[in-house]
């Protein structure tokens, strides 16, 4: 959940709104360049997603009225595909001043103008920085070789590098590369770097202000994680909630978890978890063998997977599967009046129940439109898969 005024807080839950966007243009170093403001009017259209699942978290795509073509592209304008723009959203204050909320950084593509009978418009879209070191352009160039024993935030910060990122949040780590690593120049940069970050316990996405983050993942941290915001069936007072759709997904359940690490093709280390009645601490769980069969998730497909040197880090990860595939198989899609402050992985409250949905809820994807119209939001309800996973 983003910081705001109270007086932003206001405007956010009154009826009327006036909607703006800003844009913040950066060269490709991150260097400032200028910005540009605009009221949101009737022909502009377009919205922000923001979807946890993917490893471009963020991107826009917006059409926009282009009256005096300030949104022309071209290699000399401020639209064009070297550019960074910082996205913001903002509402007008009480007080007649404009309050803005930052949506991301993101890396122009694909703009076009056009001049028809509709007018003068322009389409602008953008992704965040992650774009830069996925597909055509997140190749390694060279061959490239990691030492064992490097520490895996520095390892990253220098992958990160090669894609010209400057602007790193991370969160201390001690974990080290086990293992010596060469990647080919047809190799994805990404791929690494994730896959390195989840072997240090942590999730690589881009903040809202255009960091790269590494964030250390706390299996328990849900339950601990006050919820940010309340959304309640016949609340009179904000008026946001509009309904949802609850749905349980099997796709991802699992119930036997079997995790093997290794650097060749023989396992060197594993851990299995099983979640049977005939271990006292799944007794009369709803996701049991004995109640609903047994339903085997083998990570890297049954193969070792050579980020995993110990049974140790083979446990840490057979948890973090078993957790999304019996925490999280309950989904809803949640229908609310644009709520311009919240980020995936906030907690968030729903009450409605007409159909079961109360309690502490995960937002994973949501889509902010521009225009005056619903937002829709993906979430996923926690279900209790043990007390505390340390336990484990």
């Amino acid at each position: 959940m983003q910081y705001c005024s109270s007086e932003y807080l206001a405007a956010l839950k009154s009826p009327i709104k006036q909607m703006y966007l800003k844009f913040e243009f950066y060269d490709s170093q991150m260097n400032y360049i200028s910005e540009f403001t605009k009221q949101i009017t009737a022909q502009d259209s377009g919205s922000i997603s923001v979807d946890a699942s993917r490893p471009v978290r963020r991107s826009f795509s917006f059409k926009l009225l282009n009256k005096k073509n300030e949104f022309n592209f071209g290699e000399d304008n401020l639209i064009w595909i070297d550019k960074r723009v910082k996205v913001y959203t903002g509402l007008k204050l009480r007080t007649g001043e404009v309050e803005y909320i930052p949506q991301g950084v993101f890396v122009l593509s694909e703009p076009e103008d056009s001049h028809t009978s509709e007018g003068k418009l322009t389409s602008l879209s953008g992704m965040d920085k992650m774009f830069l070191c996925t597909d055509k352009r997140g190749k390694f160039r060279t061959e490239t070789t990691i030492e064992v024993g490097g520490n895996i935030g520095a390892i990253i910060k220098l992958l990160a590098q090669k894609y010209g990122e400057t602007q790193f949040n991370f969160d201390p780590i001690s974990e080290t590369i086990p293992y010596t690593f060469t990647f080919q120049p047809s190799d994805n940069i990404y791929k690494a770097m994730s896959d390195l970050a989840l072997l240090a316990k942590c999730e690589l996405f881009y903040d809202v202000n255009g960091y790269l983050r590494l964030r250390k993942i706390d299996l328990n941290q849900f339950e601990q994680s006050p919820s940010v915001w309340r959304y309640t069936y016949g609340d009179l007072s904000e008026r946001f909630y509009a309904g949802n759709v609850r749905k349980f997904d099997e796709n991802q359940l699992a119930n036997r978890i079997l995790v093997l690490g290794g650097s060749s093709q023989i396992a060197e280390s594993r851990f299995e978890l099983v979640v049977t009645e005939a271990d006292p601490l799944w007794q009369g769980h709803p996701y049991s063998i004995e109640k609903i069969g047994e339903i085997t998730y083998e990570h890297n497909s049954g193969n070792p997977d050579s980020l995993l040197s110990t049974n140790e880090e083979c446990k840490w990860r057979a948890k973090y599967e078993l957790m999304n595939r019996l925490g999280y198989a309950e989904r809803v899609s949640l229908s609310l009046s644009p709520n311009y402050l919240h980020d995936v992985n906030d907690v968030i409250e729903i009450e409605d129940e007409e159909n079961s949905v109360t309690g502490k809820y995960l937002i994973r994807s949501f889509s902010l439109p521009l225009n005056p119209q619903l937002m829709n939001c993906e979430c996923m309800k926690y279900r209790r898969v043990i007390t505390d996973w340390n336990f484990i």
